[in-house]
């Protein structure tokens, strides 16, 4: 019983570390939403220029409308 409340608990803690990995430039609305997230979950994986700007092909980005974005 106590083996099994032990891994139950770490799998809770482990479950907000792997949700930040999985989030994606297009579970956004705006930049802004994106560079919160980012920030607040080390989620770095979402600025793959490394310029510190998150997603910025999304609305109020830097590169928003750009031809470098996909679309």
């Amino acid at each position: 019983m106590y083996k099994k409340a032990v891994i139950l608990l770490g799998l809770l803690l482990i479950a907000p570390i792997s949700e930040a990995r999985k989030a994606r430039c297009a579970d956004f609305a705006t930049q802004a939403e994106a560079q919160a997230y980012m920030k607040r979950y080390g989620a770095y994986y979402l600025d793959r220029d490394r310029d510190g700007e998150a997603c910025e092909c999304l609305p109020g980005g830097s590169k928003y409308g750009s031809s470098v974005c996909r679309r």
